[in-house]
């Protein structure tokens, strides 16, 4: 509302207003997001929790988001799905290449080297032994 020329005092008092009127709740919309992440475009906690940051989300808003629809123990099973979804798309691709792509899938979504390195070799160890 500042960018659009508003005096501060009225852009605070309208803000103010719709969080009063349960029109913007940060702890919604921070669930929101959290689900709507998982559902449609998997990233690692951490991709999130920074998503959120840079839209002025509070901390313990989106600690709580993310503990409620997304626990640390989930990251390592969405990072495998992941994995092995990459892993079954490359299956023409030569392996080393094979390898560095589904690994490169899983840092670009934020995800730590090490748990995209094993969830790269679990997926790569299931389709061996399904063969």
């Amino acid at each position: 509302m500042r960018r659009a020329g508003f005096p501060s005092e009225e852009a605070e008092a309208a803000v103010r207003r719709a969080v009063e009127e349960e029109l913007i709740d940060d702890r919604v919309y921070a669930k929101l997001w959290v689900d709507d992440r998982l559902l449609h475009h998997p990233l690692s906690r951490r991709a999130i929790e920074r998503e959120l940051e840079a839209k002025g989300i509070p901390h313990e808003q989106i600690v709580r988001a993310l503990d409620a629809s997304y626990p640390a123990s989930r990251e390592s099973e969405i990072a495998r799905e992941l994995a092995t979804a990459r892993w079954t798309r490359l299956a023409s691709t030569e392996p080393d290449a094979r390898r560095r792509r589904a690994m490169d899938h899983l840092l670009r979504r934020g995800f730590p080297a090490g748990l995209a390195a094993d969830a790269v070799r679990r997926a790569e160890r299931e389709e061996d032994s399904r063969d």
